[in-house]
């Protein structure tokens, strides 16, 4: 959780002109939900937000995680802004389909020869499939962020089985890093810095709610 530290929310732009009228999700949200999107102004803070709505600081704070991972609010920590950014991470995802078997295998083998010891979370594991899973996983979130769909739950559920299998908090981010440098290698001058950072902010989003399944 993030409350220890400032947490702002804002309504992002892409929400207001894409989804927040047309996904189903948004149109059935809970009342504190559809409270917290137009209270998120990115000026009042959650603790602000929480004494409106007369809810906890969590309730919010949760809330404000589900509305960002959905693409519908971004969220300033101190002086870093995480934010969904659906058009970039869709334009950099599919330029890398035509090539997406080769670039899930360099994944996998990258990750191995920089972090050894994360070759054994995939003993058991048949690689090829694995990276299947892997562009399918990520296919899934870029198009779910397009459709502002409800991806908590779903993150949650990748995160108890990542749990299963062996994988700790502290592999994400080297994962993540793995992740960008896999995109630069395939997509070279293309994936400009506005994609790294969407990516970047996308993959410390979509980790968080993973590690926040763990128990």
């Amino acid at each position: 959780m993030l409350s220890q530290k400032l947490l702002i929310p804002q309504r992002t732009p892409y929400a207001l002109d894409n989804t927040i009228y047309t996904s189903p999700w948004a149109t059935t949200w809970q009342r504190v939900y559809r409270q917290v999107f137009w209270l998120s102004d990115g000026r009042r803070d959650i603790r602000r937000i929480a004494t409106l709505l007369h809810k906890t600081e969590a309730v919010i704070e949760q809330v404000v995680r589900e509305l960002t991972v959905g693409g519908y609010t971004s969220m300033q920590v101190e002086k870093k802004v995480l934010i969904m950014d659906a058009a970039l991470l869709k334009q950099s995802f599919e330029m890398i389909i035509p090539q997406r078997e080769a670039f899930a295998r360099s994944f996998y083998q990258r990750l191995f020869a920089y972090y050894p010891e994360t070759r054994q979370l995939f003993a058991h594991t048949d690689i090829k499939r694995q990276g299947s899973s892997l562009l399918a996983t990520l296919a899934t979130i870029v198009a779910g962020v397009q459709r502002g769909d409800n991806l908590a739950l779903m993150l949650q559920s990748l995160g108890e089985r990542h749990q299963h299998y062996g994988a700790a908090p502290d592999h994400y981010p080297l994962v993540g890093g793995v992740l960008l440098e896999t995109f630069s290698e395939y997509l070279g001058p293309r994936f400009t810095l506005d994609m790294q950072d969407a990516w970047s902010k996308a993959f410390e989003i979509i980790s968080s709610h993973m590690i926040a399944a763990y128990s």
